[in-house]
């Protein structure tokens, strides 16, 4: 599951997203880290399986949006050039 997440985390990143895509794995890992350093029995993380599911969620929703730093489509040349 982490190489999927990592995967989707690259291509939201290149979908526009940038540092903003790199929050969901971030958020995942951090809360993860958190509960593994705070001394939850191992046979109860079995259960937080939902922290990467949602993390994996926000990505593909990421993908499916294009983010705020995509390029525009707009051709800028051909207005300018119109206007000389």
């Amino acid at each position: 599951m982490l190489i999927v997440e990592i995967l989707l985390t690259f291509f939201a990143y290149r979908n526009g997203w940038k540092w903003l895509g790199l929050l969901p794995l971030g958020i995942a890992f951090g809360i993860g880290l958190i509960l593994g350093a705070s001394g939850m029995d191992p046979s109860d993380l079995g259960n937080l399986i939902w922290i990467d599911v949602l993390a994996i969620i926000a990505l593909v929703v990421m993908l499916i949006k294009k983010g705020p730093n995509a390029k525009k489509t707009t051709d800028d040349t051909s207005e300018s050039s119109k206007n000389d």
